[in-house]
């Protein structure tokens, strides 16, 4: 069935920044219609389905102010950033955390620590000297977010993904959605978007070869970075991966944040810390990747050395806020957290991009807007607001919602296209061929080699030649395997969209990692050829945007800073020359025919001399 919904306002995506959005945009506007799309359940989808620990970089005076938020971002994002971003999302961190207390019901004291004096208590993690991490007991935080957005009146469709954002005379259109249960069509007229789809998690592949066994919610594919940019928006630093330090065999975090504020660290079998701290930045990830390229490894989160009440703090959040299976895990193993190697981390596993995590995704303002009118980003899918982690999908998925209702009600809808229905019947007929095919190739199979391409040619130290290969990869897999799939019922047809959006994304992130001829970002961009950061490049983002042959890359400067802080992190990148001693030496004699001509006359015997006599008939 196919139905045709006008709407003022579409939510694609209902983690926590989808749903701040649908909330703030009601509140803005009580009037307007707000429709929240999500390819899962509301209630549980998204990255912080299972509730969250803690809001990772949080100013909350007295301890912290919204310019160490500025400090922090700056320094690693290494200066390629809108500072004015920053600046604002620290200036929203104390309504956010009001805002969580209101919409879940809780104290403050009970949903995050305050002192004697009734002040927030923030711990140290990040490589600044200032306290920003503020621990949390929120386990039911997304489904009070899901009911707080359902009695905002706003009409929801669970697991209902989005197809394609559609743009008008550089404006938002409307929006293509698919129900993976029902298999009815949705095109919901709108004045505007909020895009808060998340990361793209699911590009590389684990050495697991589980296609589920992602560190990220196991639906960001990259799908709202893929239709953010056939709409016409503009993305940047795609070539900055995120790159996790995770717990070996379970593809779950390695949850440093958790035990790291609390007095963990990582080590090697001899004692060797890591690096100075537990952030997620490029150089403490260079400072794995050395220990492991070493031969120094396995290593380990040490936390045999806490005090009991520490260790059943954080069994208690790794075991229940961040993966149910993981004390499972840990005990079919005999393994416990008082001993000394009972957490192994494994080292880039799987490879993607995310803004909030990171620095990659879609180009937004303060306001995150894009240059799209009508579409604006929260969340992991903005690239304008990086490493930002949760408290960032809150504060900026509240500030779209309230700058998209205005948009939205101060105008009318774009001009719709001629023959609309036709036009629908003829997407759906296209996105339905996977179905209607008889036998092809199966979706796993396809998204597995996708995957492992992904991994295989991209994972730093980047290589030209194989940035190039992984270009060939993207292209012909996109002409020669997606046209080829066969889906067995409407879920799988999904897979068909995600594997499109993995492709799409996975050209993005090599065609970026060419056209950055720098290295920036500890791992993140560590191009072998070039192990060094250019002048040209500084403050400078890679700007990806749909051209009329293609991906179009530019380089563009982000405003110039108002605040004069650090662009560099603590490393320096290795020189990769490895002295493995003298090969054999030929002696005089050792040389075979320049023809083989006994091999070519048996070939002209049995008639085939030519090479095409094995190939099979072209149709």
């Amino acid at each position: 069935m196919y139905y045709v919904k006008d709407t003022d306002l579409v939510v694609i995506g209902a983690g926590a920044a989808g749903a701040m959005a649908a909330i703030y945009a009601r509140r803005t506007d009580p009037k307007l219609r707000v429709t929240v799309l999500d390819k899962s359940k509301m209630e549980t989808s998204g990255a912080a389905g299972r509730g969250m620990d803690a809001l990772n970089t949080m100013a909350i005076p007295p301890r912290s102010q919204p310019e160490d938020v500025v400090e922090v971002l700056t320094k690693v994002t290494e200066g390629v950033l809108d500072q004015r971003v920053a600046y604002a999302f620290g200036q929203r961190c104390p309504q956010v955390v009001k805002d969580l207390e209101e919409i879940m019901g809780r104290a403050p004291g009970d949903l995050f620590p305050v002192d004697a004096e009734g002040n927030y208590v923030l711990y140290y993690l990040h490589p600044i000297n200032k306290p920003l991490l503020l621990p949390m007991d929120g386990e039911e935080m997304k489904r009070a977010l899901a009911q707080a957005v359902r009695r905002t009146g706003a009409e929801v469709f669970d697991r209902t993904p989005a197809l394609r954002i559609l743009s008008q005379d550089g404006r938002v259109a409307g929006v293509l959605a698919f129900n993976i249960r029902s298999g009815d069509y949705f095109y919901f007229k709108t004045k505007a978007v909020c895009l808060t789809t998340g990361a793209a998690g699911r590009m590389g592949l684990a050495s697991s070869g589980y296609l589920a066994g992602t560190y990220e919610f196991p639906g960001c594919t990259g799908d709202g970075y893929a239709m953010a940019y056939q709409a016409g928006a503009e993305l940047v630093n795609m070539e900055c991966f995120q790159a996790n330090t995770l717990l070996k065999d379970h593809q779950g975090p390695s949850c440093g944040y958790v035990a790291a504020p609390r007095g963990a660290y990582t080590v090697n079998p001899w004692g060797e810390k890591t690096w100075s701290h537990g952030y997620s930045s490029g150089d403490s990830k260079m400072g794995v990747w050395k220990r492991f390229t070493q031969g120094r490894g396995p290593l380990y989160l040490k936390m045999d050395h806490l005090p009991e009440e520490m260790i059943q703090i954080i069994e208690k959040i790794q075991w229940g806020n961040e993966r149910t299976s993981r004390g499972l895990f840990h005990r079919r193993r005999g393994q416990d957290y008082r001993q000394g190697r009972s957490v192994e981390l494994g080292f880039a596993e799987e490879i993607g991009v995310c803004g909030g995590h990171s620095s990659s995704g879609v180009l937004s303002d303060v306001h995150g807007a894009t240059n799209l009118a009508g579409l604006y980003v929260a969340g992991d899918v903005d690239g304008g607001l990086p490493h930002s982690y949760l408290g960032g999908a809150l504060a900026m998925g509240g500030v779209i919602g309230e700058e998209a209702a205005r948009y939205a009600g101060g105008g009318a809808h774009a001009p719709q296209r001629q023959g609309l229905r036709a036009w629908l019947r003829k997407q759906a007929d296209a996105f339905e061929a996977p179905l209607r095919r008889e036998r092809g190739l199966p979706t796993s199979l396809v998204e597995y080699k996708a995957r492992t391409r992904i991994q295989y040619y991209l994972k730093p130290p980047k290589n030209p030649a194989f940035m190039e290969s992984a270009v060939w990869w993207m292209e012909r897999m996109r002409a020669e395997d997606l046209p080829q799939i066969k889906a067995q019922d409407f879920h799988d047809l999904l897979k068909v969209q995600e594997i499109a959006s993995i492709l799409t994304v996975g050209e993005m992130m090599a065609r970026a990692s060419l056209f950055r001829d720098e290295s920036r970002w500890g791992y993140q961009h560590w191009r072998a050829d070039i192990p060094y950061k250019k002048p040209q490049w500084e403050r400078a983002w890679v700007v990806i945007k749909k051209g009329e042959a293609g991906m179009e890359l530019a380089r563009r400067k982000a405003p110039k800073h108002q605040w004069d802080f650090p662009t560099a992190m603590e490393y320096a990148y290795p020189k990769l020359e490895f002295d493995v001693g003298a090969p054999f030496v030929k002696g005089p004699n050792w040389k075979n025919p320049e023809r083989d001509s006994w091999m070519k006359e048996h070939l002209d015997q049995q008639g085939m001399a030519t090479p095409r006599r094995f190939l099979p008939e072209e149709d």
